[in-house]
């Protein structure tokens, strides 16, 4: 079955992009202001790490997803 293909009207794709991205750092500083309650100070930069890279790289293939290959 192909997915239904949504038509966006109306909207600055790279507006929604920014949208976006303002929404996945926000996401990223209450995940790490969490974590660094509750994890040791030795291992907080290894853990920022993996949680940036993870969530950076989510949001990159949810916007690749939806609008295909985009520079901005």
């Amino acid at each position: 079955m192909e997915p239904t293909k949504v038509i966006l009207q109306g909207f600055d794709i790279l507006d929604i992009v920014r949208f976006i991205s303002k929404t996945n750092k926000k996401c990223q500083a209450t995940i790490l202001a969490s974590l660094e309650t509750v994890i040791d100070s030795s291992d907080y930069p290894t853990v920022r790490k993996i949680v940036l890279d993870g969530t950076n790289d989510f949001t990159r293939t949810i916007v690749k997803n939806i609008f295909g290959d985009i520079d901005i």
